[in-house]
């Protein structure tokens, strides 16, 4: 193609990049380890396949003339567009960047796709209501709030740079955006007016994977009714495809928490590897979408009460029903959640934290109250539902599968051996003799006690 011309992106990509890519894997994706088969390439580097993808290194290939990403034996593949963009394909001006990364990766001039990318009016108009707010926040109108926060503990100095705002008036809010330039389609549009009872309240913002918000939480600061809702969101925005609220990039170990709250409690006090699911719920995808951006270890700190601990178990599942998955750990809760903890007994408790392998904390879980004291019957019928849950496991927590083996069996009263030979004739014939156990003494080493 002619110098200086304009081509299409998909074009630019399918008949430049992904040839020139296929050419020097191992220099554009060197964390691989990428060494040459008789089929293309394999990856080599144990510790990066088993933290991002959960895997043994030799099941990652990429095989073709220009192979469009990377397969992992019994998975989807990856394409390298999902790759650098956090697990989805990219789309708009994203992909464009995306393609313009792997360019470069691949030694090859991007200037036939360089353009300028359009404006995101709405991402504008809610960056700059975001702007007010967090104006409001530190202004007189932010009084009440700024007080609000001191008594749930904020420090006075961490108010302004805690990432959090107040709603103002929408007649304030209306004047300055479009004295902006915003005209008024666009303010009905964004939804920010669409409920009377947001003006006043603590508010976030919510954002996407590539740092765009994606929606709002506003909260009262004073008791609400009882029927009046406690947080409230931008309407017509969806918030199910959001990674995590307040997501940090760049972090390997990452501390998911519950409540918006409780995340914003740590970072007020220098936590900044906190992370909130704003409720109760999570995904396989979720997981497999934190693995894919690096992060090797998740602990979990939900509510210390009967709905955090169901929610704790569904999260542990979930992690482990995905294609990959960091670590998950669970925390010994100290207080009702992570907030109270902090405003109680101070950031140094949240430290003397100590937490679990997530898969041993399910299989005791399952066992319930049945301890080694309890009927026969009974001490049967709890490892038969702990086993049905670590039969069921992936290959790649065998390691996990074995720690929690031993937790079940000190925690039923049998032996290790009993326990190993009963789980492997009923639940584990697939993977037969990798579950060959250390010394019977040897501590778990997934559930060993750490400093957050």
């Amino acid at each position: 193609m002619a110098a200086g011309e304009q081509v299409r992106v998909v074009d630019f990509y399918t008949e430049v990049v992904l040839p020139a890519l296929a050419q020097r894997l191992d220099q554009a994706f060197p964390e691989f380890g990428w060494c040459r088969d008789a089929r293309g390439w394999v990856a080599t580097n144990e510790e990066h396949t088993h933290a991002r993808l959960g895997v043994r290194a030799e099941r990652v290939v990429a095989h073709g003339p220009a192979p469009r990403g990377f397969l992992v034996h019994g998975a989807e593949p990856m394409l390298w567009t999902a790759y650098l963009a956090g697990g989805e394909p990219p789309r708009g001006a994203e992909f464009v960047r995306v393609v313009a990364d792997l360019a470069d990766r691949a030694g090859v001039d991007s200037a036939p796709i360089e353009r300028e990318a359009p404006r995101d009016r709405r991402a504008e108009l809610l960056e700059e209501f975001f702007e007010l707010a967090q104006r409001e926040l530190a202004g007189d109108h932010g009084d009440a709030a700024r007080a609000y926060l001191e008594q749930r503990g904020f420090p006075i100095d961490a108010v302004e740079g805690s990432a959090l705002g107040v709603v103002p008036s929408f007649s304030h809010t209306q004047r300055a955006l479009r004295a902006s330039g915003y005209s008024d389609d666009e303010l009905k549009a964004s939804g920010l007016f669409s409920d009377g009872r947001w003006p006043g309240r603590l508010c976030g913002a919510w954002r996407n994977d590539r740092g765009r918000i994606g929606t709002f939480w506003a909260r009262a600061v004073e008791d609400a009714e009882p029927d009046v809702a406690r947080y409230l969101y931008l309407r017509g925005a969806a918030r199910a495809d959001l990674p995590p609220y307040g997501l940090p990039r760049g972090v390997r170990d990452l501390v998911l928490v519950e409540g918006f709250f409780d995340h914003h409690q740590l970072r007020a006090h220098g936590v900044e590897n906190s992370a909130a699911i704003g409720g109760a719920a999570t995904n396989s995808r979720m997981f497999e979408r934190l693995s894919h951006l690096g992060i090797r270890e998740v602990t979990l700190c939900f509510d210390a009460d009967d709905a955090g601990r169901a929610a704790t178990a569904r999260a542990v599942e979930n992690a482990a029903r995905g294609v990959a998955s960091p670590s998950i750990f669970v925390a010994t809760p100290l207080a009702k959640d992570p907030d109270e903890l902090v405003r109680e007994h101070g950031i140094e408790a949240w430290h003397r934290q100590s937490r679990e392998c997530g898969v041993t904390w399910r299989a005791t879980d399952l066992l319930g109250d049945v301890g080694s004291s309890a009927p026969l019957v009974a001490r049967r019928d709890a490892l038969a539902r702990a086993g049905g849950w670590l039969g069921a496991l992936p290959p790649r927590l065998a390691l996990e599968q074995e720690d929690a083996l031993r937790a079940v069996s000190e925690r039923s009263g049998y032996s290790v051996e009993a326990v190993r030979r009963a789980f492997q004739a009923r639940f584990f014939r697939e993977i037969g003799s990798d579950l060959s156990l250390r010394g019977s003494d040897a501590r778990p080493s997934c559930s060993r006690e750490v400093e957050f």
